[in-house]
């Protein structure tokens, strides 16, 4: 992906009319659909898991000569937050009322994992200006090619004292346990809608709308089945070379 990128920046050395770089800041949720291992907790086995993602990016914007289509390539970095609970906000209401009757009866030994997971990232992108090119503000719709690879991974364990209570070993040992199967390459496809404006001279502001996002891989090879990122949002500044 990154020799791709690459090539299509040289091809429209020759092509663009208005070049620009950009950099931008992108937040968003995802749902992460668990898997049935049994490193999930029985009574979570196949449900979702809401997470979050940030994402900062450089780009190089360059149009080509009808001014309408325009290709991106940059490089960026990722960050992903997702966890595994073994006692649901229902269960834990419902202990209130029963007082000291335990939440459910499985003894699956972690009440609680969060994963923290970090991407270097070579996003690519192609789009299609619907306003006339040259006004101040420009509207814009596209495709974003993300190629997201592992950089580093962590997790957070919570024993369930009512089962087991660890040593610093087990503790440990978990992480280990529940880190090793990230995967280590992702790639994401995400259409968007674009608004970008003239601040100041050749200085300007871009917002992205990214209604809905396919991740191809699974963030991790044992415990998650699939991802579906949704309203996600970009925001960032531009500098025209113009």
């Amino acid at each position: 992906m990154l020799a791709v990128s690459l090539s299509l920046f040289i091809y429209t050395q020759a092509q663009y009319t208005a070049p620009r770089i950009e950099a931008s800041f992108a937040p968003g949720l995802f749902f992460e659909q668990l898997s049935n291992d049994a490193l999930v907790p029985p009574d979570h086995a196949n449900s979702s898991r809401l997470g979050d993602v940030v994402s900062f990016a450089m780009q190089y914007a360059a149009p080509l000569k009808n001014e309408r289509f325009t290709l991106k390539a940059g490089l960026g970095f990722s960050q992903r937050h997702y966890s595994i609970n073994k006692y649901s906000f229902g269960e834990f209401i419902s202990s209130i009322f029963l007082f000291d009757s335990p939440y459910h009866g499985d003894t699956f030994n972690l009440s609680y994992v969060r994963f923290t997971n970090n991407y270097f990232q070579v996003p690519l992108s192609g789009s299609y200006t619907l306003t006339r090119p040259r006004h101040n503000f420009q509207l814009a719709i596209g495709l974003n090619l993300r190629s997201d690879f592992l950089i580093g991974r962590k997790a957070e364990v919570v024993f369930d004292s009512a089962y087991k209570i660890p040593q610093p070993g087990d503790i440990q040992s978990a992480k280990q346990v529940y880190t090793r199967n990230a995967s280590t390459f992702v790639f994401t496809a995400e259409p968007y809608i674009e608004a970008s404006f003239s601040v100041h001279k050749n200085l300007g502001l871009l917002f992205q709308f990214m209604p809905l996002s396919y991740y191809s891989t699974p963030l991790d090879k044992r415990l998650t089945v699939t991802t579906v990122e949704f309203f996600s949002f970009k925001f960032g500044a531009f500098y025209s070379f113009k």
